[in-house]
């Protein structure tokens, strides 16, 4: 009995170093994170990045400071759903999907605008829109 409160002081212990390590991010940080999981969302398998996107998506979550909002962007966490539901999709996970979906535009509504009705259909153009530019803009850069 003795050993179990042990373990779980422990873990309760690690717990909440992890919880307050989550609230200080610094945007440095997360924008480099968030980079990163974009590049394996770009250039890996679907599954290389839905893992990469689910952990930037949980570092988001975990701390949303009006100054990592500034830095990043507010709909930066809204990007990162529908980013997650594209891979979904590619992996035909459609309840998985939808679900990711819901919490784009719920994000994109609760950060950018709540008084504006958005579509999904008109996120999803935003995001494909958003990521042939930034292809397109990085082929023009090495071409130089």
């Amino acid at each position: 009995m003795n050993m179990f409160i042990k373990s779980t002081l422990i873990v309760l212990t690690a717990m909440t170093s992890n919880f307050s390590l989550a609230n200080n991010i610094s945007p440095d940080f997360l924008l480099n994170e968030i980079d990163i999981s974009y590049k394996k969302y770009v250039n890996s398998s679907p599954e290389v990045g839905i893992y990469a996107m689910e952990s930037v998506i949980r570092l988001q979550e975990s701390d949303r400071s009006s100054e990592l909002l500034h830095k990043t962007g507010p709909a930066s966490l809204a990007l990162s759903y529908l980013r997650l539901g594209l891979l979904y999709e590619k992996l035909d996970f459609t309840k998985k999907a939808d679900n990711v979906f819901y919490k784009a535009v719920n994000s994109y509504k609760s950060q950018v605008t709540d008084s504006e009705n958005v579509s999904l259909i008109e996120l999803k153009k935003f995001v494909v829109g958003l990521d042939a530019s930034i292809a397109a803009n990085k082929k023009t850069n090495k071409a130089r």
